[in-house]
Parts: structure tokens; C-alpha cells; sequence
């Protein structure tokens, strides 16, 4: 049996498919409709609306927070990416879906239904956290704490693993878009200036990720109504990451008080492990071990660590500790 392994992310969904060349393939997680009727377009040419739409018409996220915010619009998107493999190769393929280990049960089902209703004759559930870490080549089998902190767009979830399994985790609702919301209140309270939250979010990657000194953005001036260019200098939105940071690094103290000394004293030794979209914000990146005093690791590829970790599924031993099947 064939099997399509999928990470159903707030911003992008990834799959790859076993025993085929060309396996990885991903899509925004965007999903353009009319209100309550027909699907317009998904994936990219449903991202370029976002913002863009018309009375009556919008684009949306099916996925948020680790969970399936709408069936209907999540079906429409994964019909459409399994749409793309050859259709008579798939047939009744097994589903895999990494599932976050602050997911709840209505999740699991939620995810379970959306698979069958694609058409999967089995659905099983890896997590994600452990498929990070096979991702980045972490020792997860072993009897030693692993810290990883995944960064998203909807959530910050942090897990500490060891022998395959999360011993203790925390997730938080501070994460990518809370930072890009903050950057739309900075420029609205300091500037008078309305922008997107597409456009925050190019902001924060050319700052906050990229390290630039300074953009140029345009948005609408909230005085006159009109059209307006206004440069951003790097320094003026970083206090919304610090915080963003000091949230993460309290409630990793937190997650820390819970665990035994011995998996303390291997994180201590080992540090963190930075993964998501945030790892490659450079105030976190900095703010993070300051605020600790642990060594951090960031994923440079934090975009192929999940499919990279979800192709180790291949391997037998692998698969057999870490699936679970069944909703």
C-alpha cells in the first residue's frame, strides 16, 4: 500500500509521497470561496488574494493552530495536491498526518475524517515534533532530552522528547501571526498608517529575518484615505519580537520545571533546537539564549525538516514506534 505522508500546516501543507521520484511537493495553505458556496481557486493562486478580495468572495486558512479551522475548505485543498500525483497510482493510498502533540482528540478526528473523505483505506498519526527531530537528525531514540521549539504562523509549540515521545510540551498562541498583527497595530498607533497583514509579514522577513536596516512599504494613511510610502527602520519593530521572545523563554522555564533533573541536565548540555518559520527571525535567535543561557540550534531548512523527518517513515523500525492508527 502506497502511502502519501502530509503536514498540514497553518500556512503550508507538504506531502510527500512514498516510492516516487518526484515526492515532495507543498501549497499555501490558502483556499480562495465564495461566502458559503463554491471554491474559487487554492494553494497560490488563491494566496494572491489574500487581502484582495472582493464583497462576497474571500481567501482563507483552512488550518490553524495545529487543528482544521473549516472541513470543507481543508478537503478542497487536499483533493487539489493529491490531485497532482497520477490518480490510478494512488488508489486508496494510506494517509500520514504529523499531528502536533497539543492536538486534542476532536483534532485527531477532524484529520481523520479529512483523510478518509480524500480517499485514504488507512489514516495513521506521527507526531510532529518526533518527525522534526528526524528531520534535523536528532538522537530521538535514544534515552536523552531533546528540546525543540517549533516557531509557526498560529502557534509556538515546544516539546521536550526522549526514547520517541514528547515527555512534556507547552503550546503556545504567541507565534508568527500574532508578530505580524503587532507590527500592523505599531505602524497604525505610531504612523497613522493601515497595512496588511500580508504586507507586516514581508516586513518582518526583510527586518526581522533577513537582518535589513530598513524598507519601504506602502499601505493607506488612516488621516487622508490615500495611498502612501513610508520607510520602516529594522529597529522600530523589534520590540514586538522581544516580547514574542520573553514569552517563549518563560514558558520554557516553565516546561523545564516539569521535567526530571536528568532530562534538564541533556538539554543544558545539548541546548535548544529553534525550528519553524521563527527560527529564522534573528531577534529570537539572539533574544533566545540570552534570556536562558542555553546553547540554541537554528533549522536552516526549516521548510524540509517535517517532510525530511515524515520520509523516515520509510524505514520500518521507524514507522512501527512512532504511527499510531485509528482516529
Amino acid at each position: 500500500m502506497r502511502r502519501l505522508l502530509f503536514d498540514f500546516g497553518s500556512e503550508t501543507i507538504r506531502m510527500t509521497a512514498e516510492g516516487s521520484k518526484n515526492r515532495k511537493t507543498s501549497e499555501p495553505a490558502v483556499v480562495a470561496h465564495h461566502d458559503g458556496g463554491n471554491i474559487i481557486a487554492v494553494g497560490v493562486e488563491a494566496q494572491r488574494m489574500l487581502g484582495r478580495t472582493p464583497h462576497g468572495l474571500l481567501a482563507e486558512r483552512p488550518f490553524a493552530g495545529g487543528g482544521v479551522r473549516s472541513q470543507r475548505l481543508a478537503q478542497a485543498l487536499l483533493k487539489a495536491l493529491i490531485g497532482r500525483t497520477a490518480r490510478s497510482r494512488w488508489q486508496r493510498p494510506e494517509i500520514v498526518v504529523a499531528l502536533a502533540s497539543g492536538a486534542t482528540a476532536l483534532d485527531r478526528r477532524a484529520f481523520w475524517l479529512l483523510a478518509r473523505e480524500a480517499g485514504a483505506a488507512r489514516v495513521a498519526f506521527a507526531q510532529l515534533a518526533a518527525c522534526r527531530a528526524l528531520g534535523l537528525e536528532l538522537p530521538l531514540f535514544e534515552p536523552r532530552g531533546t528540546l525543540v521549539v517549533d516557531v509557526g504562523a498560529s502557534r509556538t509549540q515546544i516539546d521536550l522528547l526522549s526514547l520517541g515521545r514528547t515527555v512534556v510540551s507547552a503550546t503556545l498562541p504567541e507565534a508568527g501571526d500574532t508578530l505580524d498583527e503587532a507590527i500592523v497595530r505599531r505602524l497604525r498607533e505610531e504612523y497613522n498608517m493601515m497595512v496588511g497583514p500580508a504586507t507586516a509579514q514581508v516586513l518582518k522577513h526583510d527586518l526581522l529575518g533577513n537582518g535589513s536596516a530598513d524598507a519601504v512599504l506602502h499601505g493607506r494613511d488612516l488621516v487622508s484615505g490615500l495611498p502612501r510610502a513610508l520607510r520602516v527602520q529594522r529597529a522600530e519593530i523589534e520590540a514586538p519580537a522581544r516580547q514574542l521572545a520573553a514569552h517563549i523563554a518563560s514558558a520554557i522555564q516553565e516546561l523545564l520545571r516539569e521535567a526530571s533533573p536528568e532530562l534538564v541536565s541533556d538539554v543544558a548540555e545539548d541546548g535548544i533546537y529553534l525550528t519553524g518559520g521563527g527560527s529564522r527571525l534573528l531577534t529570537l535567535r539572539k533574544h533566545l539564549p540570552d534570556a536562558l543561557g542555553l546553547p540554541m540550534h537554528c533549522d536552516e531548512t526549516p521548510d524540509e525538516s517535517i517532510v525530511r523527518g515524515l520520509d523516515r517513515l520509510t524505514d520500518r523500525r521507524v514507522r512501527e514506534q512512532l504511527l499510531r492508527r485509528g482516529a
